[in-house]
């Protein structure tokens, strides 16, 4: 016959191995930017579903399945934010935890040790705001153009064709629009001189720019400020910068100005900006002040 000392034992030996091996959730607390931005999550590539969002607007609270206690488990949350209907930023991060934590994950705010992937709806610059464009720039028979993100290639052709720039590329990250732009500039009779690939603007190298003189723009603020190092890194002294619209953070233009053409919406407004590689952009010098047309 067992004592009762023996029994409690034993009730109580298994009480502690159940509460050993009980599994707990845990709860992520996602800190989001707030509306008019437009964010949608994915926790390990599955999209949050709507019913685990907070009430409480920029906050999303994330509860994981029943975890092992004492193990520690990570998860990589990708954010995507939609500040505007033609950018979107791609924000990833890694968050570890143990079962029946509660952790807090802010990505409101960028990171440079984890670098923001950044996508645009490509939008067409009208043919007359581009030849505007070039001779902001200057464009002459001795330029190699540049566009890193070409869409429809209207600009390096126009470059090309128009202002007689002696080389032209253009790069773009939708295969389906790197395919228009070869078939438009075969079309041209420029594949000679011009020349169209797939890639990333934010990974644009040394040799994607060593001998170009004129970068066209026309891709957003955001990815503007993310393609920016870059430029200031390859690009030599002397090689032009020029945007449709969007600035360069911090970093002033030498001129900007103001032209009225036809646009998709009849007569339109176009700003433009024009900045000049000086070599000490890299060093955070830049070139204040702008001038007015």
């Amino acid at each position: 016959m067992i004592s009762r000392l023996t029994t409690f034992a034993l009730l109580l030996a298994c009480s502690i191995s159940y509460g050993q091996d009980q599994k707990k959730p845990a709860t992520i607390k996602l800190l989001i930017p707030k509306s008019p931005t437009t964010t949608t999550v994915k926790i390990e590539g599955k999209e949050l579903p709507e019913n685990e969002k907070a009430e409480n607007e920029g906050v999303r609270m994330i509860q994981t399945p029943p975890l092992d206690s004492g193990k520690t488990y990570a998860y990589v949350v990708e954010v995507t934010i939609e500040p505007n209907n033609y950018t979107k930023i791609i924000r990833k991060r890694e968050i570890s935890f143990k079962a029946g934590e509660e952790v807090t994950l802010d990505v409101r705010n960028k990171d440079p040790k984890n670098p923001d992937n950044v996508l645009i709806r490509w939008v067409p610059t009208p043919k007359v705001v581009v030849e505007d464009m070039c001779k902001l720039a200057k464009v002459t028979d001795k330029d190699v153009v540049l566009d890193p993100g070409c869409g429809d290639c209207i600009m390096v052709m126009t470059a090309v064709k128009e202002f007689k720039a002696k080389k032209g590329y253009g790069i773009d990250i939708d295969p389906e629009k790197v395919k228009e732009s070869k078939k438009a500039v075969a079309d041209a009779k420029l594949d000679k001189v011009i020349e169209v690939r797939e890639g990333n603007a934010l990974k644009l190298t040394e040799k994607d720019l060593a001998d170009v003189t004129v970068v066209m723009l026309y891709m957003g603020n955001d990815l503007n400020i993310l393609v920016r190092p870059l430029l200031w890194k390859h690009l030599k002294p002397g090689a032009r910068v020029v945007s449709h619209r969007f600035t360069m953070g911090d970093w002033a233009p030498d001129k900007s100005i103001t032209v009225t053409r036809e646009g998709d919406y009849g007569i339109e407004d176009f700003r433009l900006h024009v900045w000049t590689i000086t070599g000490k952009e890299k060093d955070g010098v830049y070139k204040k002040g702008m001038d007015e047309e």
